[in-house]
């Protein structure tokens, strides 16, 4: 179920579920939870969500670097952004953790 992310959500941390691995093939993104088995794999402009929210760790953060690289409108960006991290959450392969008052990151 895709959810719109409130602006208290967009200042929570994306980070990587213990057990996940992931590696850049040629661009394209695959990801793999080896205590589950759980795959995936991300192409294109899914890539390259998925290698912001790893550089940056924040939902606010990725949206405003792919915001600089994609000729896209802004709620269309952030609605494609928020549908991958709610599937990513689903498959148990990200988790999103509250930032604490005063985390910059």
């Amino acid at each position: 179920m895709v959810r719109s992310r409130s602006k208290g959500e967009s200042l929570m941390r994306v980070e990587i579920s213990d057990g996940v691995i992931w590696r850049d093939l040629g661009g394209d993104v695959v990801i793999l939870n080896v205590e589950t088995g759980v795959y995936f794999g991300l192409d294109g402009s899914g890539g390259q969500i998925w290698r912001e929210l790893v550089k940056h760790g924040s939902l606010e953060k990725t949206f405003e670097s792919l915001k600089q690289q994609f000729d896209v409108e802004t709620d269309e960006l952030r609605h494609d952004l928020n549908e991958l991290v709610d599937q990513l959450v689903q498959k148990g392969l990200v988790q999103m953790i509250a930032k604490p008052k005063g985390d910059l990151r």
